[in-house]
């Protein structure tokens, strides 16, 4: 290899671009986050600028826009938080599956007890926020369908991982309807002012369940 070479490999590895955090910056990052997501939950996108999330983060609006890159890279991050945190609240659920105790249904009340949970309320009224703007902005609404795409891919894995259902394709569509359905109930509590969530829960769990044995004898 030659020098320049080297020289140009060392200068990548050396740069660490907006929105990937070193160890340092990681806290300032969640910071600028949280107070995003309080904005968004509380205020919505009328009340949203990086002006405003600076402020509610404590720092400045540089700050924001070295880690994010723009408005959009922020909303963009929050989405990409609040896929991860869906699709972990599933896997954590089917991962204490057990045919004998509980099964599906089980998993179902599992992971719908872990969503519906009073201090997630911020989380789902920020990406309920999201939802919205994303039938105008394109990069927004194309991070909202990867984000999705992941929460049906999950569900899909868990039923073919326990024969549920004749085919993989099958999965994916009951998947969707499920993820569809358990958000119905989301924005239900959300509307109804954000009290106990435990009605909506149980509802989303019936419809979940529903679902996901149609036509299936009980697992």
């Amino acid at each position: 290899m030659s020098d320049h070479a080297a020289q140009g490999q060392e200068n990548l590895r050396s740069y660490v671009p907006a929105g990937q955090p070193n160890v340092k910056g990681a806290a300032s990052r969640e910071a600028i986050l949280e107070a995003a997501r309080e904005i968004l939950g509380t205020k919505g996108l009328g009340g949203f600028s990086l002006a405003a999330v600076a402020r509610a983060g404590r720092c400045s609006k540089g700050t924001v826009l070295y880690h994010f890159g723009t408005r959009e890279g922020l909303l963009i991050a929050l989405i990409s938080e609040g896929a991860n945190f869906f699709r972990a609240t599933l896997e954590s659920a089917f991962s204490r599956y057990e045919s004998e105790q509980g099964g599906i249904g089980e998993s179902i009340r599992g992971a719908m007890t872990d969503l519906f949970r009073s201090e997630n309320k911020m989380l789902l009224s920020a990406e309920r926020e999201l939802s919205g703007m994303g039938q105008r902005d394109e990069a927004i609404a194309a991070e909202l369908r990867s984000g999705v795409a992941s929460l049906i891919e999950s569900i899909a894995r868990f039923g073919d991982s326990i024969s549920l259902g004749p085919d993989y394709e099958d999965l994916t569509a009951r998947a969707l309807c499920m993820v569809t359905a358990t958000f119905g109930h989301v924005e239900l509590w959300l509307c109804s002012g954000g009290g106990d969530p435990a009605p909506h829960r149980e509802a989303a769990i019936r419809s979940a369940r529903a679902i996901a044995l149609e036509g299936i004898g009980p697992l």
